[in-house]
């Protein structure tokens, strides 16, 4: 009887198991139009010093959700500044009275700390020195967002192309052309003027830098970039190197940095 009575059920919602399909089958849609977090190919350092990090926790992890590397400290002596490569450095002086900030200032200036933003309470701006009014100066806490939109501001600003030559050996630098790869901290510059590129347009250009114009395969660049050997008639390489090109500013019938070496692979432009 109990077997009859599953059969009626089933004649009877013919259509039941199509709708439950449908329904898993929407779900998983769904899932697979959840967006995707990018992959951060470019990336700027920034160093966080916080005696009380926890009141930092919401900025910080604001500041990596949008691709910043944040490196935090309760305490750094400033002379270890330049040791370390960095666009901005953060300090959270809200517990500072006014000399300290001075003396804090001072020894900044002396080192090699580059561009700063401090951190402050609404207390320290309304008896600060003419100085410290002098820089880039934050009330927190405040609102992270706020926060995020001076430090992209700051570091737009960039950093004067001779700083940065005097912060890298040369031995960390490659250049073709107007083009300059700074590989310590992994950013490409035409002229004065960043390129953004993904961590394959990176490396396939650093491969042709580093052959100095000799031919590249693409079974080569497949195996350094992509560490396979199989090609199975894939042009993988060739899109990355469309991108990387375009990014450039160059064109395969006018080569200027990157020539096509017909059945073979790539090479730099002479």
């Amino acid at each position: 009887m109990q077997k009859q009575a599953e059969i009626a059920n089933i004649n009877q919602y013919p259509y039941a198991s199509i709708r439950i399909s449908q329904d898993k089958a929407a779900q998983m849609f769904n899932r697979a139009e959840e967006p995707v977090v990018p992959f951060c190919a470019v990336t700027k350092r920034i160093l966080l010093v916080s005696p009380v990090l926890n009141q930092v926790h919401d900025l910080v992890k604001l500041l990596t959700d949008r691709c910043f590397d944040v490196m935090m400290f309760h305490r750094l002596e400033p002379e270890l500044y330049g040791s370390i490569p960095h666009d901005l450095l953060i300090y959270d002086v809200t517990s500072y009275d006014e000399m300290d900030a001075l003396d804090l200032q001072l020894k900044l200036k002396n080192s090699t700390a580059g561009q700063t933003l401090f951190l402050v309470s609404e207390n320290f701006i309304r008896g600060a020195a003419p100085e410290l009014l002098q820089e880039e100066l934050l009330v927190w806490p405040g609102r992270p967002h706020e926060a995020l939109y001076h430090v992209q501001r700051i570091i737009s600003r960039g950093t004067p192309r001779s700083h940065l030559t005097s912060k890298t050996n040369s031995s960390d630098c490659l250049a073709f052309k107007d083009l300059r790869v700074d590989t310590e901290r992994m950013l490409v510059y035409k002229q004065d003027n960043q390129i953004h590129l993904t961590k394959t347009e990176y490396d396939l250009l650093l491969i042709l830098m580093n052959a100095k114009g000799s031919v590249i395969s693409r079974e080569e660049m497949l195996s350094r970039v992509w560490e396979t050997d199989f090609t199975g008639g894939s042009n993988v390489v060739d899109v990355h190197i469309k991108s990387l090109r375009k990014k450039l500013g160059d064109q395969a019938a006018a080569p200027k940095y990157i020539i096509t070496v017909r059945g073979v692979g790539y090479r730099l432009a002479d």
